[in-house]
């Protein structure tokens, strides 16, 4: 039996966020000398669920010989999922003769935290003590006065959605938790919608707190990778003020973190001096610092993004997301470009390190 398919992934593990929700990309080649009707399917591993996975595209298409196309896997696995590391694969094959031209992609890794629901999870009580009178006297005593009027406190469940002044109810597994929002009292962060308590201050978000995993990164933020560190920042889509605060590192105009995939639209989805490339990526164009060609608009990095030379040119246009390198179409990750466009922000690694030291992490 002659190969029919090349099917590679952009990483060999995936890393869920917060929410429990990634994405993989896949790029499928037609091997063969003539075209072909492929269909493309999603196989878990060994525990994992089908019903987590659904592939973007439709998971049948015409594939062009010698040519390759892009697949999107988005992966959701639900609060309370047991812990533990999960695989799955792209299977692809011929419609006309599935079962001789075939084949099965590398297993793609990603890991369920223990657990990402108990991660952030909080206890269902809450006990009143002394306050002292310098900490947010008049919001303290506010809490205490919904407590002793039958109202749910910090901590405390909410079964009707309704909970005491100045809190909020959070769905959470097996049923709402009243929690107090940014800049409220607290004695633990189990108590605050950003999953940190500051004594003395309130519930605050802890940016620049160093991390290995996501459940390093309470509440609303993600661990993020800032060239020599690990790093607790904001998810894409949540308020900021700067780009040191998002995991993307860019604060959109809309003062919303960005995505962090890379990828765009147009150039306004792009920090400067990146710019939206014709494969819908936010690469550097010539003249800019770079240590990776697939970072620049060129695809050749020499310290710098500069002209490609005509042996890394490709015979035809690359598909989205990807990028042409020695004159082949590589999957990019958007890490990589996050990592190269923080060569030529000095402000933005400032700002990340002025927030490590506030964290009493030295830079």
């Amino acid at each position: 039996m002659s190969r029919a398919f090349d099917v590679s992934a952009i990483t060999d593990a995936l890393r869920l966020s917060s929410r429990g929700s990634g994405e993989a990309v896949f790029l499928v080649t037609n091997v063969l000398t003539a075209p072909v009707r492929a269909r493309v399917t999603v196989v878990p591993g060994p525990q994992a669920r089908r019903e987590w996975f659904l592939l973007e595209e439709a998971p049948e298409r015409e594939l062009p010989s010698k040519a390759a196309q892009r697949f999107t896997v988005r992966l959701r696995v639900p609060p309370g999922t047991a812990p533990g590391r999960f695989t799955f694969h792209l299977r692809v094959e011929d419609v006309a003769l599935p079962e001789t031209r075939f084949a099965e992609g590398p297993p793609l890794s990603f890991e369920v935290p223990a657990s990402s629901a108990d991660a952030k999870a909080f206890p269902m009580h809450w006990a009143v003590t002394a306050v002292g009178a310098f900490i947010l006297v008049g919001t303290v005593m506010s809490l205490l006065a919904a407590h002793r009027a039958g109202e749910p406190g910090p901590g405390a469940p909410c079964p009707d959605g309704h909970c005491g002044r100045g809190l909020s109810c959070q769905p959470r597994e097996g049923g709402g938790i009243c929690l107090a929002s940014q800049g409220q009292p607290c004695d633990a962060g189990t108590q605050c919608i950003t999953g940190f308590c500051e004594p003395g201050v309130g519930c605050t978000v802890p940016l620049g707190r160093n991390c290995a995993t996501e459940a390093d990164c309470p509440g609303l933020l993600t661990c993020a990778d800032a060239l020599d560190s690990q790093v607790c920042l904001l998810e894409p889509e949540q308020p900021c003020k700067e780009d040191s605060e998002c995991a993307s590192f860019f604060c959109n105009a809309e003062r919303h973190c960005n995505r962090d995939d890379g990828r765009c639209g147009s150039d306004a989805e792009c920090h400067k001096p990146a710019e939206c490339g014709a494969t819908k990526l936010c690469q550097l164009p010539d003249g800019q610092p770079c240590m990776q060609h697939e970072a620049c608009l060129s695809g050749y990095c020499e310290k710098t993004c500069q002209v490609s030379p005509e042996s890394f040119q490709c015979a035809s246009p690359c598909p989205a997301y990807s990028a042409c390198v020695s004159g082949k179409c590589i999957p990019v990750d958007g890490e990589v470009l996050n990592q190269n466009l923080l060569l030529n922000a000095p402000r933005i690694r400032k700002g990340i390190e002025e927030r490590r030291i506030q964290q009493g992490v030295a830079p």
